[in-house]
């Protein structure tokens, strides 16, 4: 028998724990259990048991050590982590002193304990020499990479046969049959503000965590794999082979998804979506419903998050049009804007309602274009909004639907707006210098023009920027010609030379890109490509 040592300084739940498994089905005893970490490590160093499932914050000596502690002495024993959500910093350090897995509290099952002990097992048995079990499984810190792997290469690489698959499920117990197979693709939903909100900058964390949550379920409902696919996607597999009725179907892939969703918003604070297939049998409809899947997730772009598509019909703008309709009134700017303006505002309203039935990459192009154009007809005066315009063009682009891009805009729309009524208080010398620049920035304007034209002295005027605007004469003249270079990238198909000049940069191309990658943080041709060639992933 495996010897377990379980160290939890909350009664009920190390009492609960030792007391609610079974563990002689995993070939384990509970040979100790210890409310703090010393206690603990002086009894690893006399019995060296074979698996510690330990807390991370306790008296005396702390989870972290212990595991270190452990780690230092011997690399063979299983450390399994019992965690809350608010110790995922903490969790992650303890993933690179080789821990098996990991529980958390919160929503420990008994079916997800013993998942984890049943990988903690196979483990053991691979260390001890014993190898794979009989039906040739892999230990579970492997199984779900091999799995990840194997269905990448024959869903999107053609590497293996559909007969190759189905010996690869028999052979590692896959809940899986080729029979009535409904692919699922679940994507995370603003997967940045998740990652912010854990602090786990490479996503490690929250992989394993839903990996964990997925195979659960699937676990829970008896059929199914869960497999990794991306950063932000996740497939799962159904197979129904004890079910004919096509509605039954649906109704209990529809139910599984809804449980999956449930589960998340209830620990994460966060949402998914959902793309389904339709029903096929055979290991060789899986590229094919897939792809269907994949497809039916392209309606979240419109119909916004936390949503189960299944590809039949349009997706629903409703959520988009709403958001448009606000958008579209925003009082507070549109006092900003002379008639003039206002119309080429409705201009760009028209545009989008229009343009709720085309493609994503136009739309998100034409929304880009908005925004430019905002920054340019009504607060383009004050360098300040130029760290609004970053701020929001990179929300636009880690928004993954269209009602928070809109959602975004209309926030950066009130900013903006605030922003502009401040700058009532900005001096009438600095207010006609900004004009004079507005009108001539494309011809070769020093500062001494601009300080003839306004009546003051070179330094006064210097000093005036620099005091009202936080900025330099030089640098507010080449991030405002960068700001309609930008706008000629997207709007054009000139040459980047050509927009050089045009904008009051000299022929001389070199200065141009320069000045342009210290503003944007790319070259000309790169922002053209990001943007204008829609490449939103290769962005």
């Amino acid at each position: 028998m495996f010897r377990v040592m379980i160290v939890e300084d909350e009664m009920l739940v190390r009492l609960g724990l030792k007391n609610s498994v079974d563990w002689k089905k995993f070939d384990m005893e509970v040979v100790a259990d210890f409310p703090d970490g010393q206690a603990a490590w002086e009894y690893y160093q006399r019995e060296k048991p074979d698996v510690v499932i330990t807390d991370i914050r306790m008296p005396k000596m702390d989870g972290m050590e212990l595991i270190a502690n452990v780690r230092g002495r011997d690399k063979s024993t299983r450390l399994v982590v019992l965690s809350c959500l608010e110790e995922f910093e903490l969790a992650r350090k303890a993933m690179t002193y080789g821990v098996s897995s990991y529980i958390l509290k919160l929503t420990m099952t008994e079916e997800e304990i013993e998942t984890v002990l049943e990988g903690v097992r196979r483990e053991l048995l691979e260390q001890g020499g014993r190898g794979t079990s009989e039906e040739g499984r892999l230990p579970s810190q492997n199984k779900d990479l091999l799995k990840e792997q194997m269905l990448k290469d024959f869903l999107f690489y053609n590497i293996f046969s559909a007969d190759e698959f189905e010996s690869f499920a028999l052979r590692h117990g896959l809940r899986l049959s080729p029979v009535r197979l409904v692919a699922c693709l679940m994507e995370v939903d603003r997967y940045p503000r998740l990652k912010e909100k854990f602090r786990d900058e490479h996503g490690h964390l929250i992989k394993m965590t839903l990996l964990n949550i997925l195979n659960e379920i699937v676990a829970v409902h008896k059929r199914g794999e869960a497999f990794h696919i991306d950063e932000t996607r996740y497939a799962i597999v159904l197979s129904f082979e004890d079910m004919h009725s096509e509605q039954a179907i649906v109704q209990e892939t529809r139910g599984l998804l809804l449980h999956v969703q449930e589960v998340i918003r209830t620990y994460f604070n966060g949402s998914v979506s959902f793309g389904i297939s339709g029903i096929q049998n055979g290991y060789k409809s899986l590229p094919k419903l897939y792809a269907e899947a994949s497809r039916a997730l392209e309606h979240k772009f419109l119909s916004g998050p936390g949503q189960l598509h299944d590809g039949r019909g349009a997706p629903d703008p409703t959520p988009a049009r709403e958001t448009l309709s606000a958008l579209r009134a925003a009082p507070a700017l549109r006092a900003l804007l002379s008639p003039m303006k206002q119309k080429e505002y409705d201009h760009y309203m028209d545009s989008f309602d229009g343009a709720l039935g085309e493609d994503r990459k136009s739309i998100e192009i034409l929304l880009f274009q908005f925004v430019q154009w905002v920054s340019t007809n009504v607060y383009d005066d004050n360098q300040n909004e130029l760290t609004l315009l970053v701020s929001v063009t990179d929300k636009l682009e880690n928004s993954d639907n269209l009602p928070d891009m809109l959602e975004q805009t209309l926030i950066y729309l009130s900013d903006i707006a605030e922003k502009a009524r401040s700058q009532l208080n900005m001096s009438g010398e600095i207010t006609k210098a900004l004009q004079y620049i507005k009108r001539h920035y494309t011809e070769n304007i020093s500062l001494q023009s601009v300080a003839d034209h306004v009546g003051l002295s070179l330094s006064y005027l210097s000093n005036l920027f620099k005091k009202e605007l936080q900025i330099s004469f030089v640098d507010y003249l080449n991030r405002y010609r960068i700001e309609r270079a930008k706008e000629l990238l997207i709007g054009t198909q000139l040459k980047s030379y050509d927009i050089a000049v045009q904008v009051g940069f000299s022929p001389e191309y070199t200065y141009f890109s320069k000045v342009f990658k210290k503003v944007t943080g790319l070259n000309p041709n790169e922002y053209r490509k990001q943007w204008v060639a829609g490449a939103r992933g290769d962005a």
